[in-house]
């Protein structure tokens, strides 16, 4: 291990004790629901005071280095600020922080947007080829840039840059914990890029609705370790009104649940405490789809997604007279729809338009028994995060990128849950702790961003109902699946 390496391994024990003996933050009566710190806790509760991470990683001058940040930003997915202060709050944070880090370690930033993923792959394909140097990190799409970045030798490995710690709070645990193969990972997420906010699926309520049907506060079930599958169930069962009388359901009629996501059948997998993919100690990686447990998950999500008195599964369009794909947003928008399982990116950005008060809550526990609350992360956004392989300097690069993920999990998280709470639902105590328990366990599935022979759309169609035949039908694409892993793994092991 190099001297700065074990530097900061050494700081970061200590800052770790130091953390422990903080008090902790617990949601809900008698500590239920504990929030575990992966990737946010930002509730009231939790500010104590602690020490600075930035006091411990080194202050450099790389005499005027431009940090070349090449990234999709495509409509409604800002990753990079202004030329100056606005009053908005996430470009100003995020100016405020590339301001202080120039300033910190010596360095500019220049950052290269680029709108789409596609382009910015063969864009990276072509500089990775050429050898150029021409960018120092990009973000961009896991599930579209990313999956087939990092198998053809495109990406370095994130665990052999400099002063990274990919276990801590300002990244993404648990994609550091399941997606690493001999000791190398190619791209992580975190707080770094404002993305990673939108990128979590979650349940909103119609507030307004939710009074007039005397269901009770939702947010109230979350905290008291009560939002689980069943209960969930009855408060949408029976919920479908054919509101205008012309013996269809269509977008003018009201639904209990309103959905249309093509990811919202995974969402609620997970959120049951389910993992689509699982360590395998000889192979790395397996499908946990012939496990027992998995195929009665299946079949019970199915169930509350593919049920007609209950939901309008727009991704299916079963009905055949409503809008179909994504028509969740505007059924809940327009107040036709009691609750909806949308990304938080569509909640940022389409919810401000509602003329009802709503609420976000995370997406249910399939029991009381369970631990915690789980959130999906929907990985086809640009929230990906990732070094060229051609890195001349690893410490450099690593140094920069650790200070710059840090000083965003203090500035950009904030910001982040300022623009959700403040602009988008009501300023309130109970929908920060609701964001609270969104952020804090997070869970990016390698199979949805890689679809290994097909498994993750036939695993998302029998989630959603629209197929039954997970058990015959899985056993049709086993093989292709199972030799798309080992392809991948090969791939990894070959990278020096």
């Amino acid at each position: 291990m190099k001297l700065t390496s074990m530097r900061v391994a050494f700081a970061l024990l200590a800052f770790a004790i130091i953390l422990m003996i903080l008090p902790s933050c617990k949601n809900g009566e008698d500590g239920k629901n504990e929030a575990i710190n992966e990737n946010a806790d930002v509730s009231k509760e939790a500010e104590t005071e602690a020490p600075n991470y930035l006091d411990i990683l080194p202050e450099m001058d790389f005499g005027g280095y431009a940090f070349k940040i090449f990234a999709q930003e495509p409509d409604m997915f800002p990753q990079f600020p202004g030329e100056e202060e606005t009053g908005e709050p996430l470009n100003d944070a995020l100016f405020r922080r590339n301001r202080a880090l120039e300033d910190r370690l010596g360095i500019t930033f220049e950052n290269i947007p680029i709108a789409d993923r596609g382009a910015l792959r063969e864009t990276l394909n072509r500089s990775v080829r050429s050898q150029d140097m021409a960018y120092d990190m990009i973000i961009t799409s896991m599930a579209d840039g990313l999956n087939t970045l990092a198998p053809s030798g495109a990406l370095y490995d994130m665990n052999s840059l400099g002063y990274l710690s990919l276990a801590e709070l300002w990244w993404c645990k648990s994609m550091y914990e399941t997606m690493q193969v001999n000791g190398k990972i190619f791209y992580n997420t975190g707080p770094l890029t404002p993305i990673f906010y939108y990128t979590p699926i979650v349940c909103a309520y119609n507030k307004n609705k939710a009074a007039d049907l005397d269901i009770g506060d939702v947010n109230q079930l979350v905290l008291n370790n009560e939002w689980t599958a069943d209960k969930f169930v009855e408060l949408i069962k029976n919920k479908n009104r054919d509101v205008d009388g012309d013996g269809m359901m269509t977008m003018e009629d009201f639904y209990g649940l309103a959905t249309g996501d093509g990811n919202c059948g995974a969402a609620l997998f997970t959120a049951f405490n389910q993992k689509i993919t699982v360590r395998d100690d000889e192979k790395y990686f397996r499908l946990a789809f012939e496990d027992e447990n998995t195929v009665n998950m299946v079949q019970k999500c199915a169930e509350i997604l593919f049920e007609p008195t209950s939901t309008n599964n727009g991704a299916m369009d079963y009905y055949g007279s409503v809008a179909g794909f994504a028509s969740e947003i505007p059924l809940f928008v327009d107040g036709h729809a009691l609750f909806t399982i949308i990304t938080m990116n569509n909640v940022i950005n389409f919810y401000r338009a509602m003329d009802d008060d709503y609420g976000i809550v995370p997406l249910p526990k399939l029991d009381s028994a369970q631990a915690q609350y789980v959130s999906y992360g929907n990985p086809w956004g640009p929230a990906g995060i990732a070094v060229p392989n051609y890195c001349d300097n690893p410490e450099r690069t690593g140094l920069i990128m650790e200070t710059m993920a840090y000083s965003s999990y203090e500035s950009i998280r904030p910001a982040m849950y300022d623009i959700i709470i403040q602009q988008k639902i009501a300023r309130d105590e109970s929908s920060q702790k609701m964001l609270d328990i969104v952020y804090s366990n997070f869970y990016f599935d390698l199979n949805v961003i890689h679809n290994f022979g097909d498994s993750s759309i036939f695993l998302r169609d029998c989630l959603s109902g629209f197929r039954t035949d997970f058990v015959s039908g899985y056993e049709k694409i086993k093989d292709k699946a199972e030799a798309a892993i080992d392809k991948l793994v090969e791939a990894y092991l070959s990278i020096e």
